[in-house]
């Protein structure tokens, strides 16, 4: 059995600005994301990591670099982790984009729904089980902690469950939010679920007047 704990980074600057990052460069961490950061150190301070993988983005790295310091770990990259690519709908804002009638179909029939000149939910939902069955096969007792996005954790919560992919939306992922699951050859296990383990003041006011959701939440960028 190997255990996945699946951070999503820290609050980013797409956060801050509402917009739809997806892989865009140079999305880095806002004031407060840099601020999650501070107190992460400490809060893993008693959990167990055997090694640290994270998705290529900036966002993911800065949310990851103290943390793995202090866990004498280094960070390995797997390109699976990153952000789904949201082609033409990238940088743009999301009050703009949840007036497109295309929203509906994100929110109701992710499964049929390819953003144009980017990534399909299918596509995305096979990579995150791709890595999650290979890591689970190559390191049956280890525990792993993912540095990820929003997206990638509502699916990989998705996928442990079994509720399908047009029931991933129903998620919700906050920034810098810890989710741990369990995968083996016979079983998956949801252990717990966007778990709030950092704290800054002032964070949650912010992020909700971003508005930056693709799901009906607050999760996206």
């Amino acid at each position: 059995m190997t255990t996945f704990l699946l951070l999503r980074h820290a609050h980013s600057q797409a956060n801050s600005a509402g917009i739809l990052a997806g892989q865009l460069e140079g999305v880095g961490l806002s004031k407060d994301g840099y601020a999650q950061v501070e107190k992460l150190s400490s809060a893993f301070k008693d959990l167990r990591i055997d090694r640290i993988i994270s998705s290529p983005m900036q966002r993911c790295l800065e949310t990851v670099e103290a943390l793995a310091k202090s866990k004498k770990k280094r960070v390995s990259i797997d390109k699976r982790l990153i952000e789904m690519n949201y082609g033409s709908w990238s940088g743009e804002k999301l009050s703009k984009l949840s007036r497109m009638k295309d929203w509906k179909v994100i929110q109701s029939k992710p499964s049929t729904f390819r953003f144009p000149k980017g990534e399909s939910f299918k596509e995305l939902e096979a990579r995150i089980e791709s890595l999650l069955k290979q890591l689970s096969r190559k390191y049956p007792k280890e525990t792993i902690l993912l540095i990820t996005h929003g997206d990638i954790v509502k699916i990989a919560a998705s996928l442990t469950v079994g509720s399908g992919l047009d029931n991933f939306q129903k998620f919700a992922v906050d920034p810098c939010s810890l989710t741990t699951i369990s995968w083996s050859a016979k079983s998956r296990t949801l252990i717990s679920f966007n778990q709030k383990i950092v704290s800054v003041k002032g964070e949650k006011r912010k992020t909700r007047r971003s508005g930056n959701t693709l799901g009906g939440s607050k999760d996206v960028a």
